[in-house]
């Protein structure tokens, strides 16, 4: 190619260079918050999580990348906190900072395993809280990242182990004959999705001053299958010994096109009771002590094998027995 043919690509390309250095974007910090916990939702304390993620700004020819690492330890909630540097939109507001190399979690005197990408800061938001989740995935390896919608959602997972965070969000509401009064921890739940509800959570109610106390586990289950698993029966440890009890089917609810319907991948939703003792719901109660990160394990099962294992902490029967019985009823 004659040297004039060349002159303009190699301006344009130093143009570009000079364009890049000349125009440099400011890098601004975000912060990544974690929850880490085990594949019974207890968390992971001095577990550490580590990885990469790069932001780029700018188009094609002209852009701007900038990579950061992070690495944060857990306290005994299961929490931590990661600054990231990031590149500064025009706004200032931080660029989207995505995964480069899978991330790295370290639970104390283990070795570290491998996760996936993940990313944070989105639409330029500049905190990002994530639920890092150990158990089984086909894509995750042997944790999964969740992103959590806001700073109320990650601090109703984060605080599931304190009575005050269900006394916060305790509802009270009149049965229906308004002599009695509802109590439910439902609120202080977060919820993932509204269309798939996979959520457990406690009621008690009292039909008159000093009637009778009723306590009931209400458990929403939303699952991908070929059938309904229609849950029966409740299996839980109970003054020292293993107890099953019949659950109360409430509603039921299928999601499917043809699509899922040829494919055997419809959406179920169920729902289901247990009415428990309200002597089993003070015992558990009484096993909730400040700064005690302490569950209680119902297991659900079906007649065709299905089981669906659901921890319940024991701040949250504090909180309801505290909320329902006089103080010296608890």
């Amino acid at each position: 190619m004659p040297r004039s043919n060349l002159a303009f690509p190699l301006a344009l390309l130093a143009t570009l260079g000079l364009s890049s250095l000349a125009h440099s974007s400011p890098s601004t910090q975000g912060t990544a918050h974690f929850l880490v916990v085990d594949s019974q939702d207890a968390p992971l304390a001095g577990t550490t999580v580590t990885g990469v993620c790069e932001a780029n700004l700018g188009s094609f020819w002209n852009r701007e990348s900038l990579v950061s690492r992070w690495s944060c330890t857990t306290d005994a909630d299961g929490v931590c906190t990661a600054p990231i540097t990031t590149l500064a939109q025009p706004d200032g507001k931080p660029v989207p900072c995505r995964g480069s190399e899978p991330s790295t979690i370290t639970e104390k005197g283990a070795s570290p395993a491998r996760s996936s990408y993940h990313a944070f800061f989105p639409k330029g938001v500049p905190n990002s809280y994530t639920l890092l989740k150990k158990g089984q995935s086909w894509k995750h390896g042997e944790y999964e990242f969740q992103t959590i919608a806001d700073e109320n959602a990650f601090a109703g997972l984060a605080h599931r182990f304190r009575a005050s965070h269900y006394a916060q969000h305790m509802q009270a509401t009149p049965t229906p004959d308004g002599k009695g009064t509802v109590w439910s921890t439902q609120s202080a739940h977060y919820q993932e999705s509204k269309d798939f509800p996979n959520t457990t959570y406690l009621t008690a109610q009292r039909d008159a001053a000093a009637g009778a106390l009723t306590v009931r586990v209400v458990s929403q289950l939303s699952y991908v299958d070929f059938s309904y698993h229609r849950y029966t029966t409740a299996v839980f440890d109970a003054a020292g010994k293993s107890t099953s009890a019949a659950l109360q089917p409430l509603a039921e609810k299928m999601v499917c096109n043809m699509r899922d319907l040829l494919e055997r991948k419809c959406t179920y939703h169920e729902s289901v009771a247990l009415t428990l003792d309200p002597a089993v719901a003070r015992q558990l109660a009484q096993g909730y002590h400040d700064g005690a990160r302490t569950q209680w394990t119902l297991r659900l099962t079906s007649t065709n094998g299905r089981e669906q294992r659901i921890p319940i902490a024991h701040a949250e029967f504090a909180a309801l027995m505290d909320a329902a019985l006089p103080s010296g009823q608890r």
